[in-house]
């Protein structure tokens, strides 16, 4: 990623709240984004690392869920400045089966990080929303996966809403 690209992050704290993951989304082509997790670590140091991510990187949007030990994230941002985009279930859902088909058409780029890889390996899915979304609670920890999910998501709603249009007030 070039430093003039937009990019998006999402945020996830693992179920057992030892580790938090944050991905990083961009439009690496017209037909292709990228995905990649920017960090992997202990969730005390989570907040920081956000604040210096957004400070580096200026991301058009920072996603997280709410409804999840990823919660307690969102007070800490906005004490920050760090305006947070709260997921809903239905959300939380759509970025799932976006993730999933952006991956069957080639149309996601990933660089074979392997606390990635090793989270798809051991992905589940559970109903959400009449469809399904990740599995949170099995092993490994899926933090890096549901925080790619979430900052692809959010980067994909960026661009609906950034592209010229007719737009009727």
């Amino acid at each position: 990623m070039t430093g003039l690209a937009e990019c998006a992050l999402g945020a996830e704290i693992s179920q057992d709240r030892s580790r938090c993951a944050v991905a990083k989304a961009w439009r690496e082509s017209p037909s292709r984004l990228a995905v990649k997790v920017a960090w992997h670590g202990i969730t005390g140091a989570a907040a920081d690392v956000l604040d210096a991510l957004y400070v580096a990187d200026d991301p058009v949007s920072v996603a997280l869920d709410p409804r999840s030990p990823s919660a307690t994230l969102c007070g800490q941002l906005a004490e920050r400045g760090i305006v947070v985009v709260r997921l809903g279930p239905e959300d939380v859902a759509v970025a799932h089966g976006e993730f999933r088909d952006l991956v069957a058409t080639g149309g996601l780029r990933h660089f074979g990080q392997p606390g990635l890889t090793a989270a798809v390996r051991g992905a589940q899915e559970r109903p959400l929303s009449g469809a399904v979304a990740l599995e949170r609670r099995v092993a490994p920890d899926q933090s890096p996966l549901t925080s790619a999910e979430f900052a692809v998501w959010a980067y994909c709603r960026w661009e609906e809403v950034s592209q010229p249009g007719v737009w009727v007030v």
